[in-house]
């Protein structure tokens, strides 16, 4: 059996955080200059840690990160030149400068979440170049902590969780890696046996010594996360660039708008139900409420946030709304809202608002009802904004709806869905350019094939024409099940109408279920051709996928979602009672104490059979050596304290040298001097 090499036989040493603290026995310093193996772990390091922000960063600002790391690469392979030192700093600087530049203009900022990440990201790449000494990477390494901390203020999915660890277990690969560089540098050896075989094994070692260390930090990141004080809400709202794009519904309904977003599979949020879930015929999620026409595009008008009267006919249902970020302010609640959570408000037009943007995954609580009446006293001026037409926009809408005029209110609505239900009219994803003049004539009376917003559009229109009080309102339709919870995907994007009527308030008319009544109760793969997950194709890699959303769903439910109101729910459940109180104080210093063990009871590192042999021989010569002592000065001081001996010592520490820092020695070699070592007995 092949004996194990020595540089090997060091990876079985565990990494503790011995490394990181002072006192009692100092650890071995770092050499003042880096060897090649550690510096480029630190760089393949560092580029797994930057990945997500190069995907943020201008082209240019990713290349330029990359082309620093691969010259710090080419530098220490010495398949480059290095810079002279004068030369290095000018070019340093002129970066930092050029780029402080340019990342301004693409971010308008350098103080925003877009902005700060981008430039930190360059920054440590400059600092790379003048990486030379352990000090430099041990300061790079914990700034590449800190980056991979800054990936949840884009993301907070599983999919960063999952890049978070392994870039942090890539991290410590490189501090184990620092500290005993002789030894690891026998992994990247490749011995002609290639990486087939025993070639992956040899990286076993790393990878044991770098999991060990974040191991030890687990229970204790894990009581952290539980017992730390929680708020309700943010502490702070990190700066977003003015020119970050958003996703989802936007302030104006054009031909056109909402159609776009049927051809996405993004997930725009996700509801869980405490009971029954609605049928889908009920599931609309209400967003903006466009009340203003111009006679191109519908638009937001002005709404006062007061409570609205609503009569409701159903039971509450409560449930758990997860919202994607969106950058917008609107919550996307079922309508009617029956409760509303923390720090929302409402408006007369029943859309919930959120003080500030939603710009991270976010968690509502509310209630619902399906069933409902509003809107019954509603003032003159209020119905009177909702019959505003352009002048002299759409004739031919005008001059067809004006034949309704004397049908009673009720009958003029069921004339203008009967437009619809016999002329022929088509559901499409992909319906014809219409006119720039007069567009809603152009589809009622020439193509007569579109998608919600155009129904929507043009029956709103129709009903203002005949004398009925109208708006759209915009939001989300239907949901696609999956397991305990719902999933509405940016395809469910719906445009319907309201109307007013005596005596009945605001009723929803959805003209889109005159044309496709599929549509409603089966969401868009009910249309022929539709695209993506939404459309029911790809039924392997759907399963996958709502696996996949299973798991995420979990994630933001117990980790994401993890908030003051839930963790004092857990605390009750628990019967600590709440912050301040003596029994939480007490089991929360417990639990912290005990979650510490694990780096308190931490397994001493065994020393290698030559280390073992020299130590057991200064014990022999009752003789300790000083830190750092040379073997050379040692055998001289112990010669002169055990003359009778000193050719027998002299020989121990010269053969020690020899062993140690000549050529490798065999393992036969080794335990023959353990065996002369163990024989030799001082003279009395």
């Amino acid at each position: 059996m092949t004996p194990e090499p020595r540089a090997l036989s060091l990876l079985t040493r565990p990494i503790t955080l011995r490394s990181f603290r002072s006192g009692g026995r100092a650890p071995p310093p770092l050499p003042a200059a880096l060897s090649t193996v550690p510096l480029l772990g630190l760089l393949a390091a560092l580029a797994l840690c930057m990945a997500p922000d190069l995907t943020r960063m201008p082209p240019w600002g990713a290349l330029l990160v990359l082309a620093l790391l691969a010259y710090r690469a080419a530098v220490a392979l010495r398949r480059a030149p290095a810079l002279p030192g004068a030369a290095q700093s000018l070019v340093l600087l002129l970066l930092v400068v050029l780029t402080g530049w340019g990342l301004t203009r693409a971010f308008e900022t350098l103080l925003g979440r877009d902005g700060g990440t981008a430039i930190l990201v360059v920054l440590l790449a400059l600092k790379t170049v003048e990486t030379r000494s352990g000090r430099d990477l041990q300061m790079l390494v914990l700034l590449g902590f800190f980056l991979t901390v800054t990936h949840f203020f884009f993301v907070q999915d599983t999919l960063t969780a999952v890049h978070a660890l392994l870039s942090m277990l890539a991290l410590c690969a490189v501090l184990a890696v620092s500290e005993q560089p002789t030894a690891f540098a026998e992994i990247f050896k490749a011995q002609n046996q290639g990486f087939g075989g025993r070639g992956f094994g040899r990286f076993r070692p790393l990878l044991r010594s770098s999991a060990t260390l974040l191991l030890q930090a687990l229970p204790l990141a894990a009581a952290l996360f539980v017992l730390f004080p929680r708020p309700d809400s943010p502490l702070w709202q990190m700066p977003v660039s003015g020119n970050q794009s958003s996703s989802g519904l936007s302030d104006s309904v054009n031909p056109g708008g909402i159609s776009s977003l049927a051809l996405s599979d993004e997930v725009a949020f996700r509801a869980q139900f405490d009971g029954a879930v609605p049928p889908p015929s009920a599931l609309y999620w209400r967003g903006p409420v466009m009340e203003v026409f111009d006679g191109a595009a519908w638009r937001i008008g002005p709404s006062p946030r007061a409570l609205p009267q609503v009569v409701s006919s159903s039971p509450p249902q409560s449930y758990t709304l997860t919202v994607e970020p969106h950058e917008r302010a609107w919550v996307l609640a079922l309508d009617a809202p029956g409760s509303l959570p923390a720090g929302t408000t409402i408006t007369q037009n029943l859309q919930v608002i959120k003080p500030t943007r939603i710009g991270a995954r976010t968690r509502f609580r509310l209630s619902a009802v399906t069933t409902f009446q509003y809107g019954l006293n509603a003032d003159g001026a209020w119905l009177g904004r909702n019959l505003e037409l352009p002048v002299g926009s759409n004739p031919r809408l005008r001059e067809l709806a004006a034949g309704w005029l004397k049908l009673p209110p009720a009958e003029r609505v069921r004339a203008g869905l009967n437009v619809f239900r016999q002329g022929g009219y088509a559901y499409t994803l992909n319906p014809p350019l219409l006119s720039t003049v007069n567009g809603l004539d152009d589809f009622v009376f020439r193509s007569k094939r579109g998608f919600c917003e155009h129904y929507a559009s043009a029956y709103a229109f129709m009903m203002r024409a005949a004398g009925i009080p109208a708006r759209v309102v915009t939001g989300y339709q239907g949901a696609e099940a999956n397991g305990n919870y719902l999933i509405v995907r940016q395809a469910n994007a719906h445009a319907w109408t309201e109307v007013w009527l005596p005596g009945q308030g605001w009723i929803r008319v959805d003209p889109t279920a005159t044309v496709s009544p599929d549509r409603i109760e089966q969401g868009v793969r009910a249309i022929p051709n539709a695209p993506g997950l939404s459309g029911g194709t790809f039924g392997l890699f759907k399963g996958l996928s709502l696996r996949l959303d299973a798991l995420q769903n979990l994630w933001n439910t117990w980790v994401i979602g993890y908030d003051g109101d839930q963790q004092r729910q857990l605390f009750a459940k628990l019967g600590l009672g709440e912050f301040g109180s003596f029994k939480l104080t007490l089991v929360g210093a417990l639990v912290l104490l005990l979650a510490g063990v694990p780096m308190l009871l931490r397994r001493k590192a065994r020393a290698e059979p030559l280390v073992r042999a020299y130590e057991l021989l200064s014990r022999r010569l009752k003789l300790p050596r000083a830190p750092q002592e040379p073997g050379s000065a040692y055998a001289v001081r112990a010669a002169a304290q055990h003359p009778g001996q000193a050719a027998a010592i002299e020989a121990l520490v010269g053969e020690y040298q020899t062993l140690r820092y000549g050529p490798e020695p065999s393992a036969e070699q080794v335990q023959a001097f353990m065996g002369r070592v163990r024989g030799f007995k001082l003279e009395r």
